[in-house]
């Protein structure tokens, strides 16, 4: 089964590989393919994390749903062109077409189960139940309910269910990144990413805090999961702040908080991101632009939290960063900086990510071979190894995209999103800013038991429509909704990437959890701010982005010291509170709260050095 599983893995890189050399075939075969191998592997293999010897009923269990996925996925890519013909909710729906349908629901309903938990079948399920209860149902929620058939016409026989936008995007587009972090982590970027990390940051004040911000940012972004990235990153990460005089809950915090802002951070951003272009129909270099100013004081806000922590305790720079030069590291390294610059400029270009992806693994190969030219052997090893590994890597993905194709699917034929949004609407009254709060609270909670990838393309489906009729632009009502299922990872009282890296440390999460939220504050704010001040993506003149920039870092800072309460010396609950009403004027637009923000933070500023003084000047 574990061979099978290494065949089929293969077989799928190799599918996506050829595919973006010649091009894709119809779309409901190429999503079908994607969804087939992919979860296939799944079955394959048990369970990803699996290692122990499985005991004969479990491996016919999974040989069971291993047919059920093959056969009525196969049957989609045999009858593509047919089943792209017909017209929906006109031609009949033949009884094999309904059973096969619901035969790879369940399947999928159970690949979700094994790789993302019960939330999301639960929620599934209650979507299913929903096509049915509709008749029965109070207003907003009622509608005149749908026969069987015409459920799963929409979510088996159609693009707007489980072969729809979101396993589009994992098809068309993730996938081939996957594959290139999976070269990149193979070949053993991880030691690269640390070493460039510590030369640049390891000789200064919170210097090991400041290495982990830096690597586990760089790996979580190739690797698109910032739970994955904590358990391997924070095995050194952890420890060396650790030894540095960070306690261990501050450590953690340090490590979930940076892994997760690797989702937001361009140019390989998380699965979301590639989803949200082909839901906006904008080009992905658009979204990676609009990221990278949120992304930027993000970090911005982790490094100011890091070195007050650090300051406090009067932790003094390490006297021993290993003795490698910043350009010793690079020379050995730029193998691996070189496809990432590739990939980066295919894409501002204009061209697809899947070329993006495809240049910046042929960069890479070509890169390997020049390195290891007289190794063929550990070329064609790496090569292997990442072919194989990132099926595995994406399964969760596929399930996700899957499932909440489903959702979205249900969501389309129950005109449920319409109504949502007005439930929200009505709570919200004409406050667009409680319309946010309540938008923001149902990403949170949702990315509490889900992938961030999972609760975009529900929420994208129901609220973002509700948000640009209240005036916001269609790209920032996407980037809210985002970054609110990003935040998710670090927001008690499921905090999923803290917990992690509070396993890791051996805290306590709650702990942990609450010094993540305390050095992602300002990132809170950020989506507020960036809907009523599109400079902050990237939209207006380039005077307009600068002193939005300029504003936001200031208010980003001084909320960050704010929430650490040092500054200095320890900061009075008055002065903190005067310093984060300061830090809200400078962060949200105006000239007026500009002013009033700067003239707050400044009188803080003066106080403060007017009691440093004191002691020398007595």
């Amino acid at each position: 089964m574990r061979r099978l599983a290494a065949v089929l893995a293969l077989a799928l890189s190799a599918y996506h590989l050829v595919v973006a050399v010649v091009g894709p075939p119809i779309t409901e075969a190429h999503r079908a393919t994607h969804f087939m191998l992919g979860i296939a592997v799944l079955f394959c293999l048990g369970t990803i994390s699996a290692t122990e010897t499985r005991r004969p009923r479990q491996i016919v269990i999974d040989l069971v749903f291993l047919c059920a996925i093959l056969v009525p996925a196969g049957y989609v890519v045999i009858d593509a062109y047919g089943i792209a013909s017909r017209m929906l909710y006109v031609t009949p729906v033949t009884p094999s077409q309904e059973i096969l349908g619901w035969v790879v629901v369940v399947a999928t309903l159970e690949a979700t189960r094994r790789l993302l938990g019960w939330p999301m079948v639960i929620l599934s399920l209650i979507f299913l139940i929903y096509t049915q209860a509709g008749p029965h149902l109070p207003y907003p929620f009622w509608h005149r309910g749908y026969p069987i058939d015409q459920v799963i016409e929409q979510i088996y026989l159609s693009v707007d269910g489980l072969w729809g936008i979101p396993i589009g995007a994992s098809a068309s587009y993730i996938f081939l990144f996957v594959l290139f972090g999976a070269l990149l982590v193979s070949s053993g970027a991880g030691t690269f990413f640390s070493r460039f990390a510590n030369a640049l940051t390891g000789n200064v004040t919170g210097g090991p805090a400041k290495t982990a911000v830096l690597s586990s940012a760089m790996m979580s972004m190739l690797s698109g999961s910032s739970t994955a990235n904590v358990v391997t990153t924070g095995s050194f990460t952890i420890p060396a702040m650790r030894t540095y005089g960070y306690n261990r809950e501050f450590a953690a915090g340090v490590e979930a908080v940076a892994s997760t802002g690797g989702l937001i951070t361009p140019p390989v951003m998380g699965a979301a991101a590639f989803i949200m272009a082909d839901f906006l129909g904008l080009s992905y270099s658009d979204i990676m632009i609009a990221a990278a100013i949120p992304a930027f004081l993000y970090f911005v806000a982790i490094f100011i939290a890091v070195d007050v922590e650090a300051r406090r305790n009067r932790l003094t720079p390490p006297r021993d960063t290993g003795g490698e030069s910043l350009c010793q590291i690079l020379k050995e390294g730029v193998f691996m900086l070189l496809p990432l610059g590739v990939m980066i400029a295919t894409l501002l270009q204009g061209l697809t990510p899947s070329l993006a992806g495809l240049y910046g693994i042929v960069a890479f190969l070509l890169s390997l071979s020049v390195r290891y030219r007289r190794e063929p052997r550990r070329i064609v090893r790496i090569f292997l190894e990442a072919a194989i590994e990132a099926p595995k890597m994406m399964a969760p993905v596929i399930a996700a995209c899957a499932v909440g194709g489903i959702i979205a699917g249900i969501i389309s034929l129950t005109g449920l999103g319409v109504r949502f949004t007005s439930i929200i609407a009505y709570v919200a009254g004409d406050s667009a800013i409680l319309f946010l709060t309540l938008t923001m609270i149902v990403a949170v909670i949702l990315g509490m038991g889900m992938p961030t990838s999972a609760v975009y393309i529900i929420l994208a489906s129901i609220l973002a429509p509700g948000m640009v009729e209240l005036g916001f632009q269609p790209l920032a009502a996407h980037m809210f909704i985002f970054f609110g299922a990003v935040m998710s990872n670090i927001t008690p009282p499921l905090a999923i990437a803290s917990f992690a890296a509070a396993a890791v440390a051996g805290g306590d999460p709650w702990r942990t959890s609450v010094h993540a939220v305390k050095m992602g504050v300002g990132v809170f704010l950020l989506p507020f701010i960036f809907v009523y001040e599109p400079a902050l993506l990237g939209q207006g003149s380039l005077l307009e982005v600068g002193h939005a920039m300029l504003t936001a870092v200031i208010g980003i800072a001084v909320l960050s010291i704010a929430a650490t309460g040092w500054f200095l010396r320890p900061l009075h609950p008055v002065m903190r509170l005067i310093l984060v009403a300061g830090a809200i004027g400078m962060i949200f637009p105006g000239t007026l709260s500009d002013v009033l923000g700067l003239t707050a933070i400044a009188a803080v500023a003066l106080l403060l050095w007017l009691q440093w003084r004191r002691p020398a000047t007595s």
